[in-house]
């Protein structure tokens, strides 16, 4: 049995997918969404749920891949995994408050560090010259993401930063949309 507040964390993540996501084909915004959501339940709901930046890993090797999720009652919420940035990458499940409402091609595991065969892997793919760069970018970001998740300020200021235009108020206004 849900609470009344855990009713209104799903009944916002499924409106986020269903009205920003899908028909968005959305991709790449697993920092943006957690914490859109969780800005969102704190200001129109007074529910405070904490965005996550941490790691997940599709069972497929060692590789952890930075990631974020959001977390209310000790549940994650993680809606952007349904769509992936590449095919190769496969799809997770849409998981709100631990619930698989959606089951993806991958069931990704959750973490808040890399386990040491993760950091061994890692190591070795900053060594290839192809891809090593992009990946040292990408953890770069990773520690930039980690530190906006534990700051209501920052994060609301990533949001309004939207080089795309889908600040926090123009994805409210598609959320709250008839």
């Amino acid at each position: 049995m849900l609470s009344a507040n855990e009713v209104i964390v799903m009944e916002t993540a499924l409106a986020v997918h269903r009205k920003f996501l899908v028909p968005n084909e959305a991709t790449g915004m697993c920092y943006r969404m957690a914490f859109f959501l969780a800005e969102y339940l704190l200001d129109r709901h007074g529910i405070a749920a904490t965005p996550k930046v941490g790691y997940v890993n599709d069972g497929e090797g060692d590789i952890m891949t930075s990631h974020a999720w959001l977390v209310f009652n000790g549940k994650k919420t993680d809606i952007s995994l349904t769509q992936t940035q590449h095919p190769s990458v496969p799809t997770g499940s849409l998981l709100v408050l631990d619930h698989p409402f959606a089951v993806g091609k991958a069931t990704y595991t959750y973490h808040d560090d890399r386990t040491p065969e993760a950091l061994l892997a890692a190591m070795q793919v900053y060594a290839d010259p192809q891809i090593g760069p992009m990946v040292q970018h990408k953890e770069m970001e990773h520690i930039e993401m980690q530190a906006r998740a534990g700051s209501q300020a920052m994060r609301r200021a990533y949001l309004d930063m939207a080089p795309d235009g889908f600040t926090y108020d123009r994805l409210a206004a598609i959320i709250e949309a008839q």
